[in-house]
């Protein structure tokens, strides 16, 4: 038998009304919060070992796990520090990226052909 999914017209509008950026935003922070609490519970921590361990009070490490909490990048770089794990990582590109990854003779690198030295003088 098949599974039959019902969606709310009104549920699925209102949705529609979210930006991605929210959507993306939310879906990352659930993400990071469901990765540290596989990390603890991999490492038999708790959430109260994780606060002793960070110097934080149980309720911020509470908060962090619901999954609501907008994470910086210097507050994750701490996570994983005490962790000694990785909670994120970046896809790093080999391939130069155009246009960013030229670098003048002078050791620069210049992101547009403006900020090159002789940039709008005609060539002779």
């Amino acid at each position: 038998m098949a599974t039959v999914y019902y969606s709310d017209p009104l549920f699925d509008e209102a949705y529609s009304k979210i930006p991605e950026e929210s959507r993306r935003m939310s879906a990352h922070s659930f993400a990071i919060a469901a990765h540290i609490s596989e990390i603890l519970e991999r490492k038999g921590w708790s959430k109260t070992d994780l606060a002793i361990a960070m110097g934080k009070k149980n309720a911020e490490i509470s908060k962090w796990m619901s999954g609501q909490h907008n994470f910086t990048i210097a507050t994750i770089a701490k996570i994983e520090a005490v962790l000694g794990e990785d909670i994120i990582s970046v896809k790093k590109y080999r391939k130069p990226v155009s246009g960013y990854s030229q670098m003048h003779e002078s050791g620069r690198r210049y992101l547009s052909e403006k900020g090159r030295p002789g940039y709008g003088k005609t060539q002779k």
